[in-house]
């Protein structure tokens, strides 16, 4: 299990699995070293498999993943829609980039 969180400063490009990459690009809802949460424009299917493109600031080459959709559903009182996805294939070294975020921005939290 991987700790979550707010991803807005990480963008997204997704298409579906043998189709061409949207060119839409999106600000994350939320990440984590083993999947992904990000808006979307229409309901996407329980187990469609997507290609991913994350840019992480800083980073100059993007993270190439793949994901599964785990599920998805319209954002209430909104026309838009977000999907909850996890990773079934990224590069190790990739994962521990999402990693190392994550634990960088827990640690840079101020306590309440």
């Amino acid at each position: 299990m991987y700790v979550r969180i707010d991803a807005s400063f990480i963008k997204v490009k997704y298409g579906v699995v043998g189709t061409r990459m949207r060119e839409v690009v999106r600000a994350a809802k939320d990440v984590g070293g083993g999947g992904i949460r990000f808006p979307v424009n229409k309901r996407l299917p329980h187990g469609v498999k997507l290609d991913l493109e994350l840019t992480l600031p800083h980073e100059t080459v993007p993270i190439q993943a793949q994901a599964q959709v785990v599920w998805s559903a319209r954002i209430h009182g909104r026309r838009t829609y977000e999907a909850g996805c996890h990773f079934t294939r990224i590069d190790p070294l990739d994962r521990g980039k999402i990693i190392r975020r994550v634990h960088q921005a827990l640690r840079d939290r101020k306590p309440a």
